[in-house]
């Protein structure tokens, strides 16, 4: 069954800015990108019979806006860069009242880390791990198998290791 489209916003919003965030490391452009993908999926929604994980469709929009966005901006990696020494952004996901300089340096190196992936990669660990999204809406999301995701996570996860090895 097709919800409301307000149903959608209200359900997925917080994700969503949370996968932007992942996907740029910047918060206000994690907010900008959430907004203009809302914004695509409004004009689309007639057309989204509702057959598809209302998730899957939402997240598969705002991913092909976040693409779209990277190819018109080569100024990425700068972004990335800035933002590392930056504090977390203020959803409850990343901000609790316990969170202490340790903490905050160890985010800042596994944000530049995750950074440092070559997209596929950052896509998939950044939906798994930010999102909570399972396999099959990772594989639905990015259009590739499960197999396929599970590998790109599994090697995500230890280029990760290998970037943050004695920084955490």
């Amino acid at each position: 069954m097709k919800p409301d489209f307000e149903e959608l916003v209200a359900r997925y919003d917080k994700r969503l800015v949370n996968v932007m965030y992942g996907l740029t490391g910047d918060y206000d452009d994690a907010l900008d990108l959430a907004e203009e993908a809302f914004v695509s999926a409004m004009r689309a929604y007639d057309g989204f019979r509702g057959d598809a994980d209302p998730f899957t469709w939402l997240y598969r929009i705002a991913v092909n806006v976040f693409k779209k966005r990277h190819r018109r901006q080569a100024r990425r990696a700068a972004l990335w860069r800035d933002h590392a020494e930056q504090d977390p952004p203020p959803s409850a996901e990343w901000r609790t009242p316990a969170l202490d300089a340790v903490e905050r340096e160890r985010a800042a190196a596994v944000r530049a880390a995750v950074a440092g992936l070559r997209e596929p990669y950052r896509e998939a660990i950044v939906l798994r791990y930010m999102s909570d999204a399972s396999y099959e809406e990772i594989a639905a999301v990015t259009r590739c198998s499960v197999g396929t995701v599970k590998s790109r996570i599994a090697r995500g996860k230890a280029m990760l290791g290998r970037l943050l090895e004695g920084k955490v």
